[in-house]
């Protein structure tokens, strides 16, 4: 009990010399392990919500790690202080910290880690975290030929599928593979900060393009992380008129699935809509302005009506284009994430590309946290 409590000690005193002066000192109080949580939690929905890459100050990485990560029997659970306590954190091997450096993508547990596998695939950021993880992933065009497709950096490219044009290199060669296979086999285990994941079967992707429709469809099969089974079909359609410069991007999943490893069933249900106007560079690589406009909203409900996990734009996120990186992630909108017992909201800010500032709400208690890189 003395090495846990030092343990705790030391991820606070590591929290504080990673907080920021942005950050309320007033909502820190008696910070858990929950808290840090609450923010990977926060951090890896919003991503999955509005298809970009950021960091929320006060995350497990920053706190010292894995022993953020914490249990639903564990002491600092229950505990008080922080931001209220999560409760019921779910089932599974524990923390998987990072899921893939560069993304920002944090697993307080398998379940949530299974989550950002299902929303993820298909997407170029689900092809960085599947090779990562030691799948084997080949891309073939329509004569059956191989397509090499570079591993972008997380600054390059969108963390979604096709971008609508904005990225003409990537879309150019998306447009030229018809089939993408992403194959576990049997099993293959990786190590993440001392914790194991393993994925095992396959994910294909198919591709058809008519005319500025292109549609994509994922299907997993016999498709497993840590025991957790995952099914259903995953549609998506994006569109680009190139006179105008505005794109949509439509996804949805029909029949979606998760069987945990204690045999608990749940339907998955996603349903994301992204609406862009872009003004593309003179050499036409990259966006100087415009903006990214996304609705989301995804469950994942148990047999008996139990809400697993769910999040959802309660206000529409709103990427402005113009910002280069002086500002990260959304400018405007709110998400609301629900893991189990516990209810999340973030709201992104003003609009303005300067304000690095965030709110977060965790059971009723508000901070203010910041967004970076």
């Amino acid at each position: 009990m003395k090495t846990f409590k030092s343990v705790l000690i030391l991820s606070y005193l590591l929290f504080l010399a990673a907080c920021t002066e942005q950050d309320d000192p007033t909502a820190i109080g008696e910070l858990t392990a929950t808290d840090a949580t609450a923010i990977d939690l926060a951090q890896t929905s919003g991503q999955l919500a509005s298809g970009t890459s950021f960091a929320i100050s006060g995350n497990s990485s920053q706190t010292g790690g894995i022993n953020a990560r914490i249990s639903d029997n564990s002491e600092a659970s229950h505990g008080p202080g922080g931001m209220g306590g999560l409760k019921g954190l779910g089932k599974g091997k524990g923390g998987h910290k990072g899921i893939m450096d560069g993304l920002n993508l944090l697993a307080p547990n398998d379940e949530i880690l299974a989550i950002i596998d299902a929303e993820s695939a298909g997407e170029i950021r689900g092809f960085r975290v599947y090779k990562f993880g030691g799948a084997t992933i080949t891309h073939y065009d329509a004569e059956g030929e191989t397509v090499v497709l570079p591993a972008f950096g997380s600054a390059d490219g969108p963390h979604a599928g096709h971008s609508g044009n904005q990225f003409p290199q990537l879309d150019s060669l998306l447009a030229l593979i018809v089939k993408t296979e992403v194959d576990f086999g049997d099993g293959v285990t990786i190590t993440r900060h001392e914790q194991e994941i393993t994925r095992a079967g396959k994910i294909i992707i198919e591709r058809n393009k008519v005319g500025n429709k292109l549609t994509e469809l994922v299907t997993f099969e016999g498709y497993s992380v840590n025991d957790i089974q995952i099914s259903g079909k995953k549609t998506t359609v994006s569109e680009f008129d190139k006179n105008t410069g505005k794109g949509s991007v439509l996804s949805s999943v029909a029949n979606g699935k998760f069987v945990f490893a204690d045999g608990e069933e749940a339907v998955w249900t996603s349903e994301k809509s992204r609406q862009s106007e872009v003004v593309r560079s003179e050499d036409s690589r990259r966006p100087v302005s415009g903006t990214i406009v996304t609705k989301v909203k995804t469950t994942i409900i148990a047999t008996d009506g139990t809400v697993i996990y769910s999040h959802e734009t309660t206000t529409p996120l709103e990427i402005d284009l113009s910002c280069e990186g002086k500002r990260r992630g959304p400018v405007l909108g709110a998400v609301k994430t629900v893991y189990r017992d516990n209810t999340i909201t973030v709201n992104y800010g003003d609009g303005s590309c300067s304000n690095q500032t965030i709110t977060i709400t965790v059971n009723g208690e508000t901070t203010t946290k910041t967004i970076g890189g």
